[in-house]
């Protein structure tokens, strides 16, 4: 979609006693921060679970104007976290959600918030995810429940959830993607310093001591690559941009990314295939060059490698222009 397709989309982020703070701020990061710059964006309204001062950890609070009985209208309503995986939820608020979902919410949950659709009775033959640390939990409390441990996100349509906390980040922009396109939550990424899309398992993700002093310099390097992913880069030509041996750069690269230069180089390109099979109309030949993969053949099979899906497909489903690879 882009910005004529949509107009303000009403999102409603939820709140409550114990809040988890984090999970609540880089969703309003994300959605309730006003962007003049973009002529239409989301209209955000902060939702209190329950009456009274809503606060989390650190004595912070945070001030709710409006009720549950806004869910009603809302287009997107987000759970960032809750209080507990055995914590009840009041049958207000599953009644809010249930009526909403009716009306054609889409219902999104960060971390923990899974379990608040869980016994509000909306996840039956639903695909959904939490932070790994939850998934025992989730599978004792709900056993008869599909849950995927090892994703960032699960989008199953009306129903959205995240892993753990960073992970809402991701989901976060794959919805900001959808409604407004590879561009927009491009830009909303750089924004906040994080990569566009992230791939892989929870695994990936899980403390892996880094070597923050070589960080630096990877992240140099991966700059300047992003910038020019059509020149042949092989493990030589990185390492002597970066200044060290191919050998050196090759362990320090695995440590830093979880990858090896040429599996991050190719995951690289193809996110910038997909940026281009959505924003262009270039044919599948130009785009084999532009991201260096050099034919139409390899960019085929590595694209459908990572996504699963054709280049062609995807241009398909993404493009609202509808263009057609040549």
């Amino acid at each position: 979609m882009n910005d004529l397709a949509t107009s303000c989309r009403r999102v409603c982020i939820l709140v409550y006693k114990g809040q988890c703070l984090f999970e609540y701020a880089l969703v309003f990061e994300v959605f309730g921060k006003a962007r003049p710059e973009y002529q239409n964006w989301y209209d955000t309204q902060i939702i209190a679970v329950e009456p009274g001062e809503i606060s989390g950890d650190g004595q912070i609070v945070i001030r709710a104007d409006y009720a549950l009985s806004e869910l009603e209208d809302a287009d997107l309503i987000i759970i960032p976290g809750w209080r507990g995986t055995d914590a009840p939820v009041p049958e207000a608020l599953s009644r809010a959600l249930r009526l909403a979902q009716t009306n054609g919410a889409k219902i999104a949950s960060i971390c923990s918030g899974v379990f608040v659709l869980a016994q509000a009775g909306l996840l039956e033959n639903e695909k959904v995810t939490t932070h790994w640390r939850y998934v025992e939990d989730f599978k004792r409390l709900y056993a008869h429940l599909n849950i995927d441990p090892d994703v960032l996100y699960v989008d199953s349509g009306n129903i959205l959830t995240s892993a753990g906390s960073a992970a809402g980040l991701d989901l976060c922009l794959h919805i900001v993607r959808q409604d407004f396109g590879a561009k927009r939550a491009n830009e909303v990424a750089r924004r906040l310093v994080i990569p566009p899309m992230r791939d892989g398992s929870q695994a990936q993700y899980i403390a892996r001591p880094i070597d923050t002093g070589y960080k630096g310099r990877i992240a140099k390097l991966m700059d300047i690559v992003r910038e020019n992913l059509d020149k042949d880069w092989n493990v030589d030509v990185l390492a002597e941009t970066a200044g060290t041996s191919p050998r050196t750069l090759q362990r320090r690269f695995q440590k830093v990314t979880g990858k090896s230069p040429h599996g991050w180089l190719t995951g690289e390109r193809v996110e910038l295939a997909k940026d281009l099979l959505e924003t262009t109309n270039l044919n599948i030949s130009k785009i084999s060059e532009i991201t260096g993969l050099k034919t139409p053949e390899t960019l085929r099979h590595h694209f459908r490698r990572l996504t699963g899906v054709s280049p062609t497909q995807y241009r398909s489903k993404f493009n609202t222009n509808r263009y057609s690879v040549l």
